[in-house]
């Protein structure tokens, strides 16, 4: 149940909101848009030479992996070169501490602008996330959710020559599309191009690393494969000290699931590697200690491992055989 909490919150005060925004009509547009301002306090300049596109989001969805930050990096180049994203998250059930936190996890999400009040969302009438408004200048030409999105984008520009599409292309001058469905559900230079390195997945090479335990000990991915003696593959379990968290409301009960495995079966290799998101090691050595952890766990300086690894959840599983391929990658502990 208490996995849920935070989704139960944010949907009962989405519900009250489009309720009160029913019985009072406000469905007027904000034309032009009013001045926003990311999380760390610095203007939003909207770029008129391109589409804004406004990405409505719940952190927490994100986290779970049911987020649209996948999608959207998919989406045609050509959307993506005349189009300028700006991230929106309604202030609901979140602290600002939180999203510091999550973009650190997720730094493409930027500019983040917080709604206070719900004064973008009333304005849109969106009571929902994710959820995707497209604005050329002041007027909106389409606003939907990622099936939605995708569709419309892929029919304007998939397979078009880049040069030849321009802002004032009848591609982007058509009448505003609404879909509607019942669901409710550090900042960088807006010119910026956040490269992400590709996640490595089932079945291709783990990437290799080196780095030293919280006990001092010097370990290497090749030096723990070549321990492997049996088919059984090396388990790299990835863990967060601030656990418990409210994005993870079940990472208690994951840590436990994991020390009865580990204590149940000694034929398997286990190594841990904990992220320094505002932790330092004695930190983590307290996290360590508290959950009376048993196998060797990293402390992941700069969070190169989990980069590497592409990995958001806590705890979360990479099985690695012993020829350095990734056999499996999940937040359960099996």
């Amino acid at each position: 149940m208490n996995k849920l909490i935070p989704h139960l919150m944010t949907a009962v005060a989405l519900l009250t909101m489009s309720l009160a925004s029913q019985a009072n009509n406000s469905t007027d547009k904000l034309n032009p848009l009013p001045p926003l301002t990311s999380l760390m306090g610095k203007a939003v300049v909207q770029d008129k030479s391109k589409l804004t596109h406004l990405v409505f989001i719940d952190v927490w969805r994100s986290y779970e992996g049911k987020g649209d930050e996948e999608m959207i990096n998919a989406l045609p180049h050509q959307f993506l070169k005349q189009s300028q994203k700006i991230w929106i998250q309604p202030d609901i059930n979140v602290t600002k501490a939180q999203l510091v936190e999550f973009q650190q996890y997720f730094s493409q999400v930027t500019p983040l602008v917080v709604d206070k009040k719900f004064v973008l969302m009333r304005a849109f009438n969106i009571w929902q996330s994710p959820y995707h408004v497209l604005l050329k200048g002041n007027k909106e030409i389409f606003s939907g959710d990622a099936s939605a999105l995708s569709a419309f984008v892929s029919k304007k520009y998939t397979g078009l020559d880049t040069e030849k599409v321009s802002m004032d292309s009848n591609l982007i001058d058509q009448p505003m599309q609404k879909i509607k469905d019942n669901t409710l559900s550090t900042d960088l230079p807006l010119t910026t191009k956040v490269t992400k390195p590709k996640k490595p997945l089932i079945g291709d090479m783990a990437p290799k690393f080196t780095a030293k335990t919280l006990t001092g000990v010097k370990v290497s991915l090749s030096d723990e494969l070549a321990k492997l003696t049996n088919q059984k593959p090396l388990n790299l379990i990835f863990l967060d000290a601030l656990c418990p968290m409210p994005h993870f409301p079940d990472c208690e009960d994951k840590i436990a699931q994991l020390n009865k495995r580990i204590k149940a079966d000694s034929s398997q290799q286990w190594l841990g590697v904990v992220n320094s998101y505002y932790v330092n090691e004695e930190y983590a050595q307290g996290f360590v200690s508290k959950f009376a952890l048993t196998l060797p766990v990293i402390f992941d300086h700069n969070n190169k491992i989990y980069r590497a690894y592409d990995v958001y959840a806590s705890p979360y599983q990479i099985k690695i055989n012993h020829q350095g391929i990734i056999e499996s990658r999940s937040d359960s502990m099996n």
